[in-house]
C-alpha cells in the first residue's frame, strides 16, 4: 500500500506537469513555484498542528517513511504529505492558468493589507460558525481554514473565470479522491475532535480543509501575477537550492541526540523553519543590502541570488520578519532550553553578517568566512541540543564542519572578486588574492579532515574523505592563473559534489555514533 500510494502521488505530479505543457501555454515557473512552495509550506504547518493534536494520522502501512516524533495517534509525519500538497496545489494553479489564459480579470483589486484583513475576517467567521454548529476542535480549525480561504478568493470567484473553474475542479476531485483514500485506510480519523459528519467515507472537515487550501493558493496566484515578478525574486532570494543544507543537518543533530520524540508531532515545524524560513532570512537580508554589488555580479539573477528591484524591498522586509524573525521568537518560547535560543542566535549571526547598521561581517576579510561557517554550524547544534546535552563525541564532526564551512565560503567569495572590488567590498578573497585564496581553501578542506581521522571509529575516519573530496574542486585553480571562469567552474564542481557528499557524510557520522 505505501509504495503504491507514493508512486501514485509521483505519477500524478508528472501528469500535472504534462497538463501544464499541453493546456497552459501561459504557465511560467515564476508564478507556479512561489505559489506552490508557499502554499505547501503553509499547509504542512497546518498538518503539523493536526498531527500533534490528534486530528488525523497516516497508518504505518500507508507510508513509506515517517519523520521521528509522533502525535497522540502514535504516528509520525508521513513523507508523502509534502509531495501530495505540492501536487494538488500545482493542479490548482495549472487549471486556473489554463482557463484564465495566464491572467487575472482586470476588475480584481488585491493587495497585502486587504488580503490580511480578508483572511482574518473569514477565519473568524468560519471558526465561529463551526464552533456553534459542532464545537469539535478539528471542525472549528477546518472552519477557520475554509472561512479564510473563501474570504481570500471571494472577489476572484466573482470576477475571474480561471479561478472559478479551478476551484470547482479541485472540490470535485477532493470529494472523489478523499473518499478513495479513506476507504483504503490511507487516512484515519478519531471520533472526538471532529463533528462526525461524513461525505461518503470522508469527514466533512476534509472538504473544509480543501476549500481553505484552494482559496489560499488561488489568491496567492492572483497576487503573484499582479506583482510583476516580486514573488519570484523573493523566492530566489531565499536560495531554495540551499534549504537542504540547513534542514538536513538539523535533522541529523536531532537523530544523533536521540531527540526525535522530544517534540512529538511538532517536529516538522522547526525542520521547515531551518530549511525555508532560516534561508529566507539568511540570504534575503544579504540580498537586501548587497543590491549594488549584485548588480555588478554576472552570476546573480538566478538560483544563486536575486536581482532585487525597488518594488521588492517592502515585501521582502515583511517576509524577513514574518517567516524569519517571528517563528524564531515563537520557538524561543515553545522549544525546550537550551535549544530554544538557537533560532535567535541564527538570526543574530545572519544579521551580523549582512546588515550595515550592525557589523556587516560580509565586508570584513577573514571574519566573513568565519561568520559564514557559523551559519551552517548552528542548525546541527540546534538539533543536538534538543537532546539537552551536547555529547563530546560530536566535537570532532562539528570542528570538521566549521573548517569545511570556512573553505566553502572562501571558494564562493573567489568568484566574486571582480564584482566586490568594483563595489568597494573587502572579502577574504579580495584581501589574499585569487592564488593565495585558492591555497587557503585547499588547506582548510584538508584541515577539516584531520579531526575525523583522529577518531577511533572507522566510519568517522571514512567520513574524513568527504572534505578531501570537496577540496578536489579547487585543485584546477592551483594550475595556471586563476580567473573568474576558473573560479565559477570550481564553484559548480563544489555544488555538484555538495549534496551527495553531504548525504554520505551524514550517514557515516550517524552510524558511527550509534
Amino acid at each position: 500500500m505505501s509504495a503504491l500510494y507514493l508512486l501514485s502521488i509521483i505519477g500524478s505530479i508528472v501528469g500535472i506537469r504534462g497538463l501544464a505543457l499541453r493546456w497552459s501555454r501561459q504557465m511560467r515557473r515564476d508564478v507556479l513555484l512561489p505559489v506552490v512552495i508557499a502554499t505547501t509550506i503553509g499547509f504542512l504547518l497546518v498538518d503539523t498542528v493536526g498531527l500533534a493534536r490528534g486530528w488525523f494520522a497516516t497508518p504505518s502501512s500507508a507510508t513509506a517513511l515517517s519523520l521521528p516524533g509522533a502525535g497522540p495517534l502514535g504516528r509520525g509525519f508521513p513523507i508523502e504529505e509534502p509531495l501530495l500538497l505540492f501536487g494538488i496545489t500545482s493542479l490548482l494553479v495549472v487549471v486556473a492558468d489554463a482557463f484564465g489564459k495566464g491572467r487575472v480579470a482586470s476588475r480584481v483589486t488585491l493587495g497585502l493589507r486587504r488580503g490580511v484583513f480578508d483572511a482574518c475576517i473569514g477565519a473568524l467567521s468560519g471558526g465561529l460558525l463551526l464552533a456553534i454548529l459542532s464545537g469539535a476542535e478539528y471542525s472549528v480549525a477546518a472552519g477557520v481554514l475554509a472561512g479564510a480561504g473563501v474570504a481570500l478568493a471571494a472577489q476572484l470567484l466573482r470576477r475571474d473565470h480561471g479561478t472559478r473553474v479551478a476551484a470547482f475542479v479541485f472540490i470535485v476531485l477532493t470529494l472523489i479522491f478523499d473518499n478513495v483514500l479513506c476507504y483504503l485506510g490511507v487516512l484515519t480519523y478519531p471520533g472526538e475532535p471532529r463533528s462526525g459528519v461524513l461525505l461518503g467515507t470522508a469527514p466533512v472537515e476534509d472538504l473544509l480543509y480543501a476549500v481553505g487550501l484552494a482559496g489560499v493558493a488561488l489568491r496567492l496566484r492572483a497576487e503573484v501575477l499582479l506583482g510583476e515578478g516580486s514573488a519570484w525574486r523573493i523566492f530566489l532570494a531565499a536560495r531554495p537550492i540551499s534549504w537542504v543544507n540547513t534542514a538536513l543537518p538539523f535533522v541529523g543533530g536531532v537523530l544523533a541526540a536521540g531527540a526525535g520524540e522530544a517534540l512529538g508531532g511538532w517536529l516538522l515545524a522547526p525542520i521547515l523553519w531551518w530549511g525555508a524560513g532560516y534561508n529566507l532570512y539568511l540570504y534575503g537580508i544579504n540580498d537586501l543590502y548587497d543590491r549594488a554589488s549584485d548588480a555588478a555580479n554576472p552570476r546573480k539573477g538566478g538560483a544563486e541570488g536575486a536581482l532585487l528591484r525597488g518594488r521588492d524591498l517592502a515585501p521582502l522586509r515583511v517576509a524577513l520578519v514574518a517567516a524569519g524573525l517571528v517563528p524564531a521568537l515563537i520557538m524561543a518560547i515553545a522549544l525546550p532550553a537550551p535549544a530554544n535560543l538557537m533560532p535567535l542566535i541564527a538570526i543574530l549571526f545572519a544579521t551580523l553578517y549582512s546588515a550595515p547598521w550592525f557589523v556587516r561581517a560580509r565586508a570584513v576579510p577573514l571574519l566573513d568566512s568565519v561568520v559564514s561557517s557559523i551559519h551552517f554550524l548552528i542548525p546541527p547544534i540546534a538539533g543536538l541540543l534538543l537532546g539537552v546535552t551536547l555529547d563530546s563525541a560530536w566535537i570532532a564532526p562539528l570542528l570538521a564542519l566549521a573548517l569545511w564551512g570556512v573553505a566553502s565560503h572562501a571558494l564562493g567569495a573567489l568568484q566574486d572578486v571582480s564584482a566586490d572590488k568594483r563595489s568597494g567590498i573587502a572579502t577574504v578573497a579580495t584581501l589574499l588574492g585569487e592564488r593565495r585564496t585558492s591555497r587557503v581553501i585547499l588547506l582548510a578542506y584538508l584541515l577539516a579532515a584531520l579531526p575525523l581521522l583522529a577518531q577511533p571509529s572507522v566510519l568517522m575516519q571514512l567520513a574524513a574523505a568527504i572534505p578531501i573530496a570537496s577540496g578536489c574542486s579547487v585543485l584546477p585553480l592551483l594550475r595556471g592563473r586563476p580567473n573568474w571562469g576558473a573560479a565559477r567552474a570550481a564553484w559548480r564542481r563544489f555544488l555538484w559534489l555538495n549534496a551527495p557528499l553531504g548525504a554520505i557524510a551524514s550517514i557515516l557520522l550517524l552510524q558511527s555514533l550509534q
